[in-house]
């Protein structure tokens, strides 16, 4: 397990979810945590239950003067970056002919380039200190299709992967590993927050006693920072998942 002692970690979209519980399982563990979200309200929130030392941003992760401003005043704060987790999602639900040109551009808006370019503001930070971690939480759905009427949501966490395995195999020798974390469905307002919801909560509620609890995935991605592999699977439910359907 990676010592987290001193270390600096942003996480995005850390008001709710698997963002909230890991900031609360790292601050645990001794880290400086920069936390950001649209939602200062509910950032605050997840702030005092982080025994150690927290900075909080309202940001909208598609902005680039927002991703500018989470690492220049992560730098202010703590003089370091250590560990960047590109937590911040959106999903969406509908039959591939209903969702128009906009819904596929916001969610690749979100899903994917803000992560990119997250990535890109705080790598040559990284890469003069030679060495750091980014966690990209892609899902089970950017491995296999993991449901119907999730394309879109699916196409873009497979092109989170498809970043991930490229950006790793530019930073080999760095110092520098990339993570892609492929959680199995978590219980989190993901699924009421989401384009499509009220079509989504039948499905939601049918599979609600399936779904890992954020806590549990937090631990799991905790434990293991340090792993040597690309994949992440945080809980054996998505690891089960995958070899069920992987050649679907």
């Amino acid at each position: 397990m990676v010592d987290l002692k001193g270390k600096t970690d942003i996480i995005t979209g850390a008001s709710s979810g698997i963002g909230a519980a890991l900031a609360v399982a790292f601050s645990q563990k001794g880290a400086n945590l920069t936390l950001a979200a649209r939602r200062s309200d509910r950032l605050k929130e997840v702030a005092q239950k982080c025994p150690g030392g927290v900075l909080t941003l309202a940001a909208d992760l598609t902005r680039d003067s927002d991703r500018r401003k989470i690492f220049q005043q992560t730098l202010e704060s703590w003089g370091r970056v250590d560990i960047l987790v590109n937590n911040a999602g959106l999903g969406i639900y509908g039959d591939f002919l209903s969702i128009g040109e906009e819904d596929w551009r916001q969610i690749f808006e979100v899903n994917l380039f803000a992560l990119v370019f997250m990535t890109r503001a705080v790598l040559p930070h990284m890469q003069s200190r030679g060495s750091g971690i980014i966690v990209n939480m892609a899902s089970i759905g950017g491995l296999i299709s993991h449901s119907d009427k999730v394309t879109p949501y699916v196409a873009s966490k497979h092109a989170v992967v498809g970043f991930s395995r490229g950006l790793a195999k530019d930073l080999a020798g760095s110092g520098i590993r990339v993570l892609a974390v492929c959680p199995h469905l978590t219980d989190t307002e993901f699924f009421t927050a989401s384009p499509g919801a009220p079509e989504m909560a039948p499905v939601v509620e049918k599979f609600k006693s399936f779904m890992d609890r954020p806590e549990d995935v937090a631990r799991g991605i905790l434990e293991q920072l340090d792993s040597d592999r690309l994949i992440v699977f945080p809980t054996v439910k998505p690891a089960r998942a995958y070899e069920k359907q992987k050649d679907i």
